[in-house]
């Protein structure tokens, strides 16, 4: 058996420059360099790769081949640095002057928007309105109030507004999710907000045609599915499922599938284009017996699945998989299909090179190593058993394919989502037959719709089908004592994980004693690692205030017991929750009790009555109206208006926190008060949440 240094490192040595390629994009990002020198050492090795490949003198020997190796590898890495120059130049614009943040700017909409709570798209800014129009190379995401003006905006659409541009705020709490990292990697740089009062049309149709076409269609495929006769949530699931629109699914029935770990049928991803793929490939069979039928059915199936890509909205994803796909299909044709890893590494790289901030997104990552998961280690299970029978034998297949990618990717899962679906193996066993199903019915029934004619039949098998996956999926959800969730790695530990998993299947399917031993060294010191975390945190006591706009919420932790305090809505907002503290809760392996900021708390660690916090050694106002409890407290937190007499008060405290509930004026009041009397004060809107050592008693 083939381990996998011999099998990708040295059999394929695309592998070490792929690998190359990747830290030369690395490298790029984090250090400041310039393009010629890079561009120079890129032709340099590539002239000299060139040179020895023809050489028939001493290069040209076996033993001496790792020395043709250097130029190869040296234009590979200077590569990786060049592309990303290149699209940092092309893309990425210069920060705006001060000057140029507020006014009127002409703005051309670069997606469908999405109606939420305000209708959200990304656009590009064009002209900035001054005595003549000035050029602005920018991007945006721009939140426009919801109005019928709003909603029938479209792809394309150039509009002038006038607003003030923000720039992306950094995470404001611990452990807080990248949004500005998040949009920067889309090369957007600024937010604003603008009512229905603030812009008006200017002309439609000014994106690309092809695009805009695409758009077209799928608008025309959303409503035709919504004649359907189905529910609600069977609409909002088939919009996804066929079409990769997501905004309509509730809240309720995402929380399902992620739990369930099915969360990637939602996605349209490598298992939808798969499936595309093989339907296109087996309808297009005739075409091999025509003269260049074999070319001819390759380039129709690369239309047919770039069409897809299109029409579904031309995600990531999506494009990963119409990208990959592309390159089976021309390999495939022209009967050079050699390498699944070289397609891979291949299809990663043309990527790479259009978009080489891809690398950074946790989609391009998960797909990726999926992949290779699959092909890596899936041939490898699928030995271990033969079964008889062709029901087992799909089973099996399914079953060592769900283990494999989630083998390879399960350690970026505890990262970045801290949770792990305990029974990834029983939803994957439920779900990816009947999403086959679904898929190639609802694409057979959605074009026949299209076409004029709704066949009722096929739209109920359909239903029937997606309701048994729904009811799956919400099965398996109930069974939430199998979900492992709250776990947080450090990026060591995930890099240790990776180098576990490496070592151990090397080990298992080529032996070695040392490859085990250091699989058993790796994994002791990710337990060691794990311990010495959890160790010093039980030496934490903290207290802190968060900055979640709107509400006061503060924190208070101690190694025994937590207690997390903020008032009615914020304790419903569980997407609110998950977004700005939750991802605290769980660096720190902490399990908090929730209390309305309105009630009393009287535990072992932790007092509350009225307006007052008593933790450990620290005492806390939530400061109102009880002037008495002022007094008693070393740190105010201003969750409202300056209350009458406080200025009277000849006590004042040693800090002031200014908490992300109060508004414009209350928080101006406070500072004036704060500046006034020489109180240190800290505004979470401002400079993030207040993190506060406790020392013990």
């Amino acid at each position: 058996m083939v381990f996998l240094g011999d099998m990708v490192w040295n059999r394929y040595p695309l592998s070490r420059l792929f690998v190359l390629f990747c830290l030369g994009i690395v490298l790029s990002n984090f250090t400041e360099l310039t393009l010629l020198p890079c561009a120079t050492a890129a032709i340099t090795g590539l002239l000299l790769s060139v040179l020895l490949f023809f050489s028939n003198g001493v290069f040209g020997n076996f033993k001496n081949r790792w020395f043709s190796g250097i130029p190869a590898s040296v234009t590979f890495f200077a590569l990786g640095i060049c592309v990303t120059l290149l699209h940092t130049e092309l893309y990425f614009s210069q920060p705006l002057t001060s000057d140029k943040m507020d006014g009127y700017f002409l703005v051309e909409l670069l997606d469908e928007p999405k109606e939420k709570e305000r209708v959200g798209v990304p656009v590009r800014l064009l002209y900035k309105k001054d005595t003549f129009p000035e050029r602005v190379n920018s991007k945006a995401m721009a939140y426009l109030q919801k109005s019928q003006q709003a909603n029938l905006l479209r792809y394309g659409d150039r509009i002038w507004i006038k607003t003030r541009l923000n720039p992306l705020d950094e995470p404001k709490n611990p452990f807080e999710f990248d949004y500005k990292n998040y949009l920067n990697l889309k090369a957007i740089y600024y937010q604003f907000y603008a009512d229905s009062t603030s812009w008006e049309m200017v002309s439609h149709d000014n994106g690309l045609t092809l695009v805009a076409k695409a758009q077209e269609a799928r608008r025309a495929a959303l409503q035709t599915i919504e004649s359907w006769n189905l529910t609600v949530n069977q609409k909002s699931v088939t919009k996804a499922l066929l079409l990769g629109f997501r905004s309509e699914i509730s809240d309720e029935l995402l929380s399902a599938y992620s739990a369930a770990g099915a969360m990637h049928v939602l996605a349209v991803s490598g298992l939808h284009v798969g499936i595309v793929y093989l339907l296109t490939f087996y309808l297009l069979f005739f075409l091999e017996k025509l003269p260049y039928g074999k070319l001819v059915r390759t380039v129709l199936l690369i239309m047919l699945l770039w069409t897809f890509a299109l029409i579904t909205g031309m995600s990531a994803s999506v494009v990963r998989a119409a990208t990959m796909f592309s390159m089976v299909a021309i390999a495939s044709g022209f009967k050079n299909f050699t390498s699944v890893f070289n397609t891979i590494m291949g299809s990663a790289m043309l990527l790479l090179t259009l978009y080489p901030n891809y690398l950074f997104e946790v989609g391009f990552q998960l797909s990726y190593l999926a992949v290779f998961g699959i092909v890596w280690l899936q041939p490898r299970f699928e030995e271990m058993w033969k079964p008889n029978g062709w029901l087992l034998k799909k089973v099996w297949s399914i079953t060592t394919v769900s283990l494999a990618a989630q083998v390879a990717t399960f350690p970026l899962g505890l990262y970045y989502f801290h949770q792990f679906p305990g029974l990834f193996l029983v939803s994957n066993l439920l779900v990816i037959p009947v999403v086959t199903i679904l898929m190639y019915v609802g694409l057979v029934a959605l074009l026949l719709s299209l076409a004029g004619w709704v066949p009722t039949f096929l739209v109920a098998i359909y239903a029937a089908f997606l309701s048994a996956m729904n009811w799956s999926v919400n099965w398996i959800e109930g069974l939430d004592f199998f979900l492992l969730d709250q776990i947080h790695i450090s990026r060591l530990e995930l890099s240790l994980l990776y180098l576990l998993i490496a070592f151990f299947f090397t080990w298992l399917y080529q032996g070695k004693s040392y490859r085990l031993l250091v699989s058993v060294v790796l994994a002791s010191f990710l337990g060691l690692s794990q311990w010495l975390e959890l160790r010093q945190l039980k030496k934490q006591k903290q207290w802190v205030v968060y900055a979640t706009k709107g509400h006061t919420s503060l924190g208070l932790y101690h190694p025994k017991a937590a207690v997390f305090i903020s008032d009615s809505l914020m304790l419903a907002d569980d997407d609110g929750l998950t977004f700005h503290v939750k991802h605290h809760w769980w660096a720190r392996n902490a399990q908090p009790v929730s209390r309305n900021i309105e009630s009393g708390i009287e535990t072992r660690y932790c007092y509350k009555t009225d307006e007052l916090i008593l933790f450990e050694n620290k005492s806390i106002w939530l400061a109102g109206t009880n002037l008495e409890q002022a007094r008693q407290a070393t740190t105010w937190v201003a969750r409202g208006k300056l209350a009458k007499g406080v200025e009277s008060l000849a006590y004042k405290p040693q800090k002031l926190i200014l908490s992300a509930e109060l508004n414009y004026y209350q928080r101006k009041d406070w500072v004036a008060w704060a500046k006034k009397y020489q109180v240190i004060y800290w505004d979470v809107q401002e400079k993030g949440a207040y993190v506060g050592a406790v020392a013990s008693q």
